[in-house]
């Protein structure tokens, strides 16, 4: 317990992404329902909720794209024009281009501002249970303005420490992956001098690859790294590999032991096409398709 929070649900050491927290309100109803304050009527059976899903909702676009129904990169458009028609008359006190521009470019910013947190209204402690991911109770509040800066904040400690696990997690599959590469014979990466634009055996595993791992949770990143292994890989002549090893980083939810060694022989493999050792290619072709099964 950490200033009376408590973590309800879930491994302390492993979490989620995502996390439900909850406040109790211990204010007679009567006095609540007397309240003008809007947060007053998203408390239910005493208690004031918010959830933050920091495993799909990578940054403030993506809770836009997913809460809001507004897409970045498609342009703001008629999403842009609904929020500020629903922001109660503010809009008039702003420039929409300005906005618009900011949001635009949040990417220079993006790794310093949180994922919102939504408040959603749960009815009881079992219900709240009965949610994916980490559950934490925020103490009990007689103000409900405290409450409220209890359960924002929650959320917000939360997913930094989130990030930072998924951070040492890809950290670790890459030390992983290049611990299994430095293990290739020799005798195969030796043999290769290059593709179209450059040495597969240095760059391939040491690169591009790498590059995929860090950012494959960040889509429009992961494009452009993808893109670029696509163009280095243009003259390779088993397009196919270049596919599974895009597959594998790019759509797996979690990349566990196997996963890392298909891709450490789908690199044997091209080191061994680019060096036309065909038997070799076969005998790991052989390799990858009983992993596979």
């Amino acid at each position: 317990m950490i200033l009376d929070l408590i973590h309800k649900k879930g491994d302390p050491q492993h979490l989620d992404g995502k996390v439900t927290v909850y406040a109790v309100i211990d204010i007679d109803p009567s006095d609540l329902m007397s309240m003008k304050h809007p947060i007053a009527g998203m408390v239910h059976n005493g208690f004031l909720v918010a959830q933050g899903n920091f495993k799909e909702q990578n940054s403030l676009k993506d809770f836009l794209k997913s809460e809001m129904g507004i897409s970045l990169e498609e342009g703001l458009g008629e999403g842009l024009t609904d929020m500020l028609e629903k922001m109660n008359g503010i809009e008039s006190a702003l420039d929409p281009q300005k906005l618009k521009d900011r949001l635009e470019n949040l990417g220079d910013l993006e790794d310093f501002i949180p994922t919102p947190a939504k408040i959603v209204p749960f009815h009881s402690e079992s219900e709240i249970f009965s949610q994916q991911g980490d559950v934490y109770c925020a103490g009990t509040f007689k103000n409900i303005g405290n409450a409220v800066l209890s359960i924002n904040a929650v959320p917000i400690i939360y997913q930094a420490r989130y990030r930072e696990q998924e951070q040492v997690k890809v950290r670790n599959e890459i030390e992983m992956l290049i611990s299994q590469i430095e293990k290739v014979e020799p005798s195969n990466l030796q043999k290769v001098t290059t593709l179209e634009h450059g040495p597969v055996d240095e760059r391939l595993m040491k690169e591009f690859i790498p590059n995929m791992l860090y950012c494959r949770k960040e889509p429009q990143t992961f494009d452009s790294a993808v893109k670029e292994f696509r163009k280095f890989m243009s003259g390779y002549r088993f397009q196919e590999d270049v596919d599974a090893i895009v597959r594998i980083i790019g759509e797996e939810l979690e990349l566990t032991p196997k996963h890392f060694k298909l891709l450490e022989l789908y690199a044997k493999k091209v080191a061994a096409v680019s060096s036309e050792d065909f038997s070799a290619a076969e005998n790991i072709n052989r390799e990858i398709f009983n992993l596979r099964l």
